[in-house]
């Protein structure tokens, strides 16, 4: 295969997952929009009681006793997540008159597509009848444990939560059954709700928000569709091409996803999610009151917008902010390295809770975490054992495994400026809470990791959920897994290492230190980050067939299999985008192409997203035509 088609494969391999990124619906709230009364919510922890559901050192066993014929209609139509009725029976004791429904976003759809039943499950025990709880924990969420060939990164990722005071959901294993027959395994986790919130925070909790920046109605098109020095199109010919990171020193970073996505998700669209403040107008702050997880007042609002903009303007912003919680929550964010979070572009996954005004975070959805949200991993996944090298020249930039073990704790955001995440901002600039923070991160180092602890806990969650791996009931072939779960077990231990040397001074703590002193970092030996990601199951029929197929509807006879044809094709596009429509009979052939017209996008973003797909050819090398040899 000549280099031209090569080039333009590891361009089309990108901008595929940048689009995949971008076309993944804003987070829908799967909780009740309507508070509970205070005697209905006069529920109790006693779930977290010892051998119960969360008593974590166990594979629970969940059985769903529901009509076939319900099961067969939900699940072909499982995107429309409509609840069907079940008895739930939870080691061996029934929980009668329950409710289930597929849900999640981007696995959802493509599982869907392709004709698939192994979603992810909300399970409400409370939906046909407000009494009905599982000794008090109102709902349940059943986590597929999809993107993670480990199967272990959410629960590694709660469990360090918890152990380290965060507010977080409680999870354990559990091999879910079909009337009876073993269906997968999955993580058991606690649903950020009514439970959790009386569980965390008491009788009166406060409100609840989960802020998601992931839409397509506030993304810049005109970004996407101008061709011009500096621009996301420009910008992505020079990293396809090689000349991006030309000059790249030993100490850089090479974020090759985050700087091709970073002129359409600007600060000034991503600002409400990210809690900057920009002005008193509750119109302006959308994204927060469309992700309420409980019915919210207008004062509600106003109380909230008052903490954002102390958080934003005040000499003390830290007088709106659970200063404690929080920074136990980003001491395990950050060794966790998650960016596809509020600390990178893609400002989602998280819980906001408000109470009397003072701000803290609920962690959710880590399956991208432990450093696999980039470029390098998500290419590996997509074109694994195709023999095509996607990834572009960094120059003498780290590579992924040194980057994401030696993250500086201190500069714990991706892609994004501090100053631009004010929740981190405010905490780690002021010296004295710094120091608080290196505190405890001293104690996540002492309690998990240099004691032995978590060591014993990665062994016992392996040997535990091994055999279900190697019977078939996750994603992942059992090779897949032994890559995935050895993966999971460095990053432990070479992630603690580095923190260590970060806390006593011997590795710097910053991006800017780093970059001075890299040859005090460590060297990750024997680490393959690219083993713990899985983002093929996002694209699903992605392939040299597919992308050829791609390559010959947008160029057709009218333009060059070269560079210059693609551009030429690539403006013509972006003059006329209604000419698109006559290409999207042909594209709708095509599985991946399919699930994004069909993403309930409207016609004008379906064309859209249509214009940026075929500028993916940009990147193509201005050399020779595709048949030359």
């Amino acid at each position: 295969m000549n280099q031209n088609l090569k080039k333009q494969i590891a361009v089309l391999s990108g901008m595929v997952l940048a689009l995949t990124a971008l076309l993944i619906p804003a987070g829908r709230t799967d909780a009740a929009k309507v508070q509970k009364s205070s005697a209905e919510s006069t529920v109790s922890d006693a779930y977290t009681q010892e051998n119960l559901l969360f008593d974590s050192s166990r594979v629970h066993i969940i059985n769903l006793d529901v009509s076939q014929t319900d099961w067969n209609t939900m699940i072909a139509h499982a995107t429309q997540e409509q609840y069907i009725s079940c008895n739930v029976t939870i080691d061996g004791e029934i929980i009668q008159n329950c409710a289930i429904r597929p849900k999640g976003n981007s696995s959802l759809s493509s599982i869907s597509q392709q004709g698939g039943d192994h979603f992810s499950f909300k399970i409400e025990f409370d939906h046909n009848d407000p009494s009905v709880t599982y000794y008090g924990l109102d709902k349940l969420c059943l986590n597929n444990l999809g993107q993670d060939p480990s199967c272990m990164k959410d629960f590694m990722a709660y469990h360090l939560m918890n152990d380290m005071g965060v507010a977080a959901p409680l999870s354990s294993y559990a091999l879910l059954r079909l009337n009876g027959e073993d269906f997968g395994l999955y993580l058991a986790v606690e649903a950020v709700e009514d439970s959790f919130c009386l569980r965390n925070y008491g009788e009166e909790y406060g409100k609840l928000y989960k802020p998601d920046s992931f839409s397509m109605d506030t993304l810049d098109t005109s970004a996407m569709l101008d061709y011009s020095e500096g621009s996301s199109l420009w910008v992505n010919e020079k990293i396809m091409d090689g000349s991006y990171y030309a000059d790249a020193q030993p100490g850089d970073r090479a974020d090759i996803l985050g700087t091709m996505l970073s002129s359409v998700f600007t600060p000034e669209q991503t600002a409400p999610a990210a809690l900057q403040y920009i002005g008193d107008d509750p119109e302006a702050y959308a994204d927060i009151w469309n992700s309420a997880v409980f019915k919210t007042k207008e004062e509600d609002q106003q109380r909230l917008i008052q903490s954002v903009k102390t958080l934003n303007s005040s000499e003390n912003p830290q007088s709106v902010l659970d200063t404690e919680s929080l920074l136990r929550y980003f001491a395990v964010h950050s060794f966790v390295n998650n960016y596809d979070s509020y600390s990178s572009l893609f400002v989602h996954n998280f819980y906001l809770h408000e109470q009397d005004g003072i701000l803290s975070l609920v962690p959710w959805d880590y399956n991208l975490a432990f450093g696999s949200f980039n470029y390098e991993c998500a290419v590996s996944s997509v074109l694994n054992g195709s023999g095509f090298d996607a990834v572009p020249d960094t120059g003498g930039a780290m590579d992924i495994n040194a980057s994401m073990i030696n993250y500086p704790i201190d500069t714990p955001v991706y892609s994004v400026a501090m100053q631009d995440r004010p929740l981190i901002n405010a905490l780690l600039s002021e010296p004295e809470t710094l120091e608080q923070y290196h505190e405890i991160y001293d104690t996540l180092l002492t309690s998990c990791f240099e004691n032995g602890r978590y060591e014993a806990l990665y062994a016992q969650t392996l040997e535990n959920i091994r055999p279900y791996a190697e019977q078939g009931l996750t994603f992942y072939t059992p090779e897949q897994f032994a890559q995935g779960t050895a993966a999971m077990e460095y990053y432990l231990a070479y992630r603690a290492q580095s923190v260590r040397g970060q806390l006593d001074g011997s590795i710097p703590s910053t991006l800017e230190g780093q970059q001075q002193q890299y040859e005090n970092l460590i060297s990750p030996e024997g680490l393959n980050l690219t083993a713990l990601a899985d983002f093929a199951s996002l694209m699903p029929g992605l392939n040299q067939d597919i992308i050829m197929q791609v390559l010959h509807i947008f160029l057709k006879e009218d333009y060059a299999y070269t560079a210059e044809g693609a551009v030429r094709a690539i403006h013509a596009y972006a003059e006329h985008p209604a000419a698109l429509v006559k290409c999207i009979p042909p594209l709708m052939g095509i599985p991946l192409i399919r699930g994004m017209v069909l993403k309930k996008l409207t016609p004008v973003f379906a064309v859209l997203s249509l214009v940026l797909l075929s500028r993916i050819l940009l990147g193509c090398r201005r050399k020779k035509s595709r048949n030359s040899e």
